[in-house]
């Protein structure tokens, strides 16, 4: 071959090339950083107000004290606040403590499947799962939380799209982009320079678990209080497969411990509802349609309460636009007591 020829290579001969001292130094740091943070348990850095955390609090404060739970509850925060576990026990005529509330604040699907991963050793004695669903569960579009962040698949993160899988691949390969900000607070409560933060809840004496600080809203709130709650809850709103996902993982689980899956959406304050009908009724229509295929796909019930009469719930029965106060729950656990008790006896 000609040296003048295109498809020579000799003129290459001795190319060697050479990455900077710098970026080498540099990528050493991060990986070593990287490898660092990997050992230390996420659990461990967590501030006392977080799903970790609560979980944490849910494990020690209910879950080691029930021998054997037949009923379990997950999802939000709205479906710790409207089922009143030690009424529901009564009301089905279950020993004490069989009925576990295990809802985390903004709780999301996935949270609810690893809680009950975590923990399968003793939930899945639970011959009825109660799975609450709110109308953002199926979105990718509010936030998606640490727990999420570093404990999904990597077939989850790489199916999402966008400036979203870019974020969840990132989180993937450094789990330091999220622990690096927590550690300064970790390392100053464990110096006793800082005060440890508590997750702000309680137990009372139904075991139910309540924020320490509540406040209940007016029955005649001026509606536009909730547009800033609906812009949070539907901001890129956008409902995707992985979301769908979750439910179908918590159902085959379920499945194979021999329990029931029911899925059920709780009724918002009228006014609120409202609101999310006029502002955003196409993407709330969306989000029902989907439940509804879905629901029929696992072949599991599905319940979907728009408004609170339909549960004899009224204005007063909720503290702000969906959680329910004490007695808003205890109006409905009897309410949804014999529904309960249904499904039980079907097994």
């Amino acid at each position: 071959m000609l040296r003048s020829s295109i498809f020579s290579f000799e003129s290459l001969s001795g190319f060697s090339p050479r990455m900077p001292a710098t970026v080498l130094s540099v990528l050493a740091l991060v990986l070593l950083l990287e490898g660092v943070m990997r050992f230390i348990p996420a659990d461990k850095l967590m501030p006392g107000k977080s799903r970790q955390s609560e979980m944490r609090f849910l494990k020690k404060e209910l879950l080691d004290k029930s021998p054997e739970p037949a009923v379990l509850l997950m999802g939000s925060s709205r479906i710790r606040r409207a089922v009143n576990p030690r009424l529901l026990d009564q009301q089905l005529g279950l020993p004490e403590h069989s009925t576990l509330n295990l809802g985390l604040a903004s709780g999301r699907l996935f949270e609810a499947l690893y809680f009950y991963r975590e923990n399968y050793d003793k939930l899945k004695s639970a011959k009825l799962v109660v799975l609450g669903i709110d109308e953002w569960h199926l979105s990718t579009g509010w936030r998606l939380g640490s727990v999420y962040e570093l404990n999904a698949p990597w077939s989850e993160r790489f199916a999402m799209s966008g400036r979203l899988r870019n974020q969840l691949v990132l989180d993937g390969l450094f789990s330091m982009r999220l622990k690096m900000r927590l550690l300064p607070n970790a390392v100053a409560v464990a110096l006793g320079i800082r005060k440890p933060e508590s997750p702000g809840l309680t137990v009372t004496d139904d075991y139910q678990v309540l924020p320490k600080a509540r406040k209940t809203l007016p029955a005649d709130i001026d509606p536009r209080r909730f547009h800033e709650t609906i812009g949070t809850f539907y901001e890129n709103f956008a409902i995707h497969p992985v979301m769908e996902g979750h439910v179908e993982a918590i159902a085959k689980l379920v499945k194979e411990s021999g329990g029931q899956l029911v899925l059920m959406q709780l009724p918002n304050r009228a006014a609120y509802q409202r609101e999310i009908e006029r502002l955003k009724k196409d993407e709330f229509e969306q989000h029902v349609a989907a439940m509804s295929a879905l629901a029929k796909r696992l072949d599991v019930p599905w319940y979907l309460y728009r408004d609170p009469s339909e549960c004899g719930l009224d204005e007063l029965s909720f503290q702000d636009y969906g959680h329910m106060t004490p007695e808003g729950a205890k109006a409905f656990t009897r309410f949804v007591a014999p529904l309960f008790k249904q499904h039980l006896q079907r097994r």
